[in-house]
């Protein structure tokens, strides 16, 4: 059966991006970290969880079937962050597609996400209503690359705050394609170094950087933002988000086309009641509850 025992989602005795004896993780954004005896993911989020913890990690190659406990598995790229996976299980009953955290669109840093057909889709709803609507990945670079023109044109030194794991590393690299040095955080360096060791360079990284990056954990951001202070984020002012928008959500639902469909996390409840108007078969994963194998 699928399930969520305690906010944590299961199948069988296996947890998705859940602690579990065994367990699968998606992607190595703290809010998913898992622990088990065996913990199954890509190579980098293996390198990269490690910068900030411990655990048995088995590496997964996308698109190379193995076997998660006693399922049948296999791993596509999310196109989140490098690394980024969600997976597909053969269950007795058909296959389950679970996206973790996804994005349609191609960014920089990430592998381009791929999405297999499936029974059933298990997919994030981060931002599952039609009022978050963004533009693509190429449109928010130019917003990027205006903002930061304009803040040197004016003899001041550009802000940016956003996610030292993932949105850094991807903020880094557009100011690098577009010609600007950057002076970001010891963290996010640490990260880019991982980023690295998978044939993603950063050569523009200096100390007296023409753009300053740093977390959006920062006390600064809980006060008013300078007009050289950007905030880079689905929730922020700059939409650059490594997160799928409503109709991006919509995309993946349509490519994986199941039969029966569980939403999690952010407007989960919203998105479902949207799929089910549309003819769908949609339901949120809540806390406690046991879902149906078929």
């Amino acid at each position: 059966m699928v399930g969520e025992y305690r906010g944590t989602m299961i199948i069988g005795r296996v947890g998705l991006d859940s602690s579990s004896r065994i367990a699968f993780q998606s992607h190595a954004h703290s809010d998913h970290f898992v622990s088990g005896e065996v913990i199954f993911s890509t190579r980098a989020t293996k390198h990269l969880s490690h910068l900030r913890k411990g655990g048995f990690y088995r590496e997964t190659e996308f698109g190379k079937t193995f076997y998660l406990g006693d399922y049948k598995a296999k791993l596509y790229p999310a196109g989140h962050m490098l690394g980024s996976a969600g997976i597909k299980i053969w269950l007795e009953n058909g296959t389950l597609f679970y996206t973790g955290d996804t994005k349609w669109y191609k960014l920089r840093t990430a592998e381009k996400s791929r999405f297999p057909r499936a029974d059933f889709l298990v997919i994030e709803a981060t931002f599952g209503v039609p009022v978050f609507t963004f533009p693509s990945p190429r449109e928010a670079e130019k917003k990027l690359v205006a903002f930061v023109e304009e803040a040197l044109d004016r003899g001041r030194r550009p802000t940016l705050y956003v996610n030292q794991t993932g949105k850094a590393q991807e903020v880094m690299k557009i100011l690098e394609v577009h010609g600007y040095t950057v002076r970001p955080s010891r963290t996010m360096l640490k990260v880019a170094r991982v980023y690295t060791k998978f044939g993603i360079r950063f050569g523009n990284v200096d100390k007296d950087g023409d753009v300053v990056l740093r977390s959006y954990r920062s006390p600064r951001v809980e006060n008013s933002l300078s007009p050289w202070e950007l905030m880079v984020s689905g929730f922020g002012g700059l939409k650059l988000s490594n997160h799928a928008d409503f109709w991006e959500l919509m995309k993946i639902v349509e490519k994986v086309k199941p039969e029966k469909i569980f939403t999690v996390y952010g407007f989960a409840d919203e998105f479902a009641k949207i799929l089910g108007g549309l003819g769908y078969e949609a339901r949120p994963i809540g806390r406690d509850q046991v879902l149906p194998k078929s």
